[in-house]
């Protein structure tokens, strides 16, 4: 996708408003790509269950 550090941001402040959740900073800045977003969106959510 070509994202920069910017639309990475962006990418998870969306995943945190979708999801009702908050991604802390430190797990965040681990956060290099969409697939990445998606699996701890998925392991950190109802989506677990």
């Amino acid at each position: 996708l070509n994202a920069d550090s910017l639309d990475l941001v962006e990418l998870i402040m969306a995943f945190e408003e979708a999801y009702g959740m908050e991604i802390p900073d430190e797990d965040a800045e681990k956060i290099q790509t969409v697939g990445q977003a998606w699996d701890y969106v998925k392991e950190h959510s109802d989506l677990a269950s």
